[in-house]
């Protein structure tokens, strides 16, 4: 099994970060500001198993230049574990960063990651009709990306599937009153859909009130795969394949 977005580094504790690299196939964790950037990569280095994505947070623009963006690009072009950029995009969940910046460092992120050619990953909450706006603008992205931790509608969904994206979604899905996330899952092309933890937030339902770990992800595939009609192991192959063929990475199956 595929986590497709994961913070390794804010795991609670090395136990928990040795579990997670051995129980699943392959995990990308996410470095999404200046210090988390460098962590991630560190971390994709000691374990083969493990890819990293760099990017900064739309809470964490403040305070960067156009140097930061260099430094990505560095860390991409200097790093073979380093498979995509994010997460990046918008949030206006709370007021923490001014709009205008984060869109400046949103579209600057999209440019890099069209520039390297990787897939990028995307982050939007509270703004969709806004991140949609901007990824047409900058449509067509060759190596695609993810709009990761879905949150949006079915008309958001089809509109970012139109423009080749992959649609991720996280342990939230099984939460009691996510009816019009399970919507859009029903609704997602199964050659487009993703899972992943975003841990060690948003737990599944079994496990909420925990931290969440990528051993988790379990749950979520269980759940899941339950909605759509499908055995755990057919919606397994289904997304592996998926995160495979964006990340070009190669999976290993690991016995449990």
């Amino acid at each position: 099994m595929i986590d497709t977005h994961a913070h390794l580094d804010m795991l609670r504790s090395e136990e928990d970060l040795k579990e997670s690299v051995e129980k699943l196939d392959c995990i990308i964790t996410i470095g999404c500001d200046k210090e988390e950037i460098f962590k991630a990569v560190d971390i994709a280095n000691r374990y083969s198993n493990v890819y990293a994505s760099v990017g900064y947070h739309p809470y964490d623009v403040k305070g960067l230049t156009d140097r930061d963006i260099d430094i990505l690009e560095k860390l991409a072009e200097e790093n073979k574990k380093v498979v995509a950029i994010g997460e990046t995009g918008l949030d206006y969940y709370r007021d923490i960063t001014p709009k205008k910046l984060q869109w400046e460092f949103f579209e600057k992120q999209l440019q890099l990651a069209k520039k390297l050619n990787l897939p990028v990953i995307i982050h939007s909450r509270s703004a969709n009709e806004d991140t949609v706006k901007i990824l047409q603008q900058h449509a067509p992205f060759p190596a695609s990306g993810i709009l990761h931790c879905f949150g949006g509608d079915i008309p958001m969904m089809e509109k970012c599937v139109e423009l080749g994206f992959y649609i991720s979604f996280a342990g939230n899905i099984t939460y009691p009153k996510a009816d019009s996330l399970r919507a859009v899952l029903k609704e997602t092309p199964l050659d487009k859909l993703l899972l992943e933890t975003d841990s060690p937030f948003l737990s599944p339902q079994k496990k909420r009130g925990k931290p969440n770990k990528p051993s988790y992800i379990f749950y979520t595939l269980e759940f899941a795969s339950s909605l759509l009609g499908l055995t755990p192991q057919e919606l397994e192959e289904i997304t592996d394949k998926n995160a495979s063929r964006l990340f070009s990475i190669p999976v290993r199956k690991t016995v449990v």
